[in-house]
């Protein structure tokens, strides 16, 4: 894949110019989820509140990351009151290989379309066609449930293995299409020297939701409309590539809520 080029467009250029029209078209999607693990110290302290928070800021979606000790009715229930929808949860990395079905019911009662494996221990990254024919094995589990199951990538699987290959790769090769999905890091692949453009453009029949978070030029993550990730490309791609879920994520920001709104508002506004 290509090395990532720092460079990128203002999202909404030219669109003050355009007019209503032109503004539509540089926002393709319309619905903005919110990974949860952003604000995981507020939403273990209070969920309601921060489900609250988020819809006042404008989020229509969310992505879970855990349930904050409480039942999957619980926070279904929370998620109704509030008005959002978890369309997608990242189930715990443990939950895969010790409780499937049991998460998965869970994603089912919060209303999920998509069930991810959001990060791999490194004692399991030994055998990356092993961990596709699982995924496999899961999305057999989850689709009686209407799930898709989903992998999340870091700057891991882009690192070659002692064979000279990606494990992204692989695990597309040995993952079957018509059952597992990739909800691709913007962020962790640019990270890792990989334009998510590039990725979209060679990969993007594979990839069905994207996170979104920035990269300052030293490499460090940031908000989405403070870095140098051309976002307004990634979106127009992945929506012309059958994308349907985007989230916006940070995963270590100072201030958990002013980074997602500030996110939020670059995605949205002129």
């Amino acid at each position: 894949m290509n090395a990532f080029t720092p460079s990128r467009r203002g999202f909404l250029v030219g669109a003050a110019a355009l007019g209503l029209a032109g503004a539509a078209q540089a926002r393709p999607y319309q619905n903005i989820g919110v990974q949860l693990y952003t604000v995981r110290d507020a939403f273990n302290a209070d969920p309601l509140a921060t489900l609250q928070k988020l819809k006042t800021i404008g989020f229509a979606e969310v992505e879970t990351a855990g349930l904050a000790g409480r039942t999957a009715k619980e926070i279904r229930g929370f998620l109704d009151q509030v008005g959002l929808k978890a369309v997608s949860s990242h189930v715990p990395h443990d939950d895969w290989f010790t409780r499937t079905e049991a998460a998965l019911d869970e994603v089912a009662t919060l209303g999920g379309t998509y069930a991810v494996l959001p990060w791999l221990s490194p004692d399991r990254r030994k055998d990356w066609a092993k961990l596709g024919e699982q995924m496999n094995g899961w999305a057999d589990l989850a689709k009686p449930r209407g799930i898709t199951v989903a992998y999340h990538n870091h700057d891991f699987e882009f690192a070659k293995t002692e064979s000279g290959e990606l494990p992204f790769h692989i695990l597309l090769e040995t993952t079957d299409p018509a059952k597992v999905a990739i909800e691709l890091d913007c962020y962790w692949a640019s990270f890792a020297g990989h334009d998510p453009i590039h990725v979209l453009h060679e990969h993007g029949d594979r990839i069905k939701a994207l996170h979104l978070k920035d990269k300052n030029a030293d490499g460090k993550m940031t908000s989405v409309g403070s870095g140098v990730i051309d976002y307004a490309s990634v979106l127009k791609l992945g929506k012309e590539k059958g994308v349907t879920n985007v989230f916006v994520e940070h995963d270590n920001p100072t201030d958990a809520f002013a980074s997602i709104k500030a996110s939020y508002d670059y995605l949205t506004k002129a």
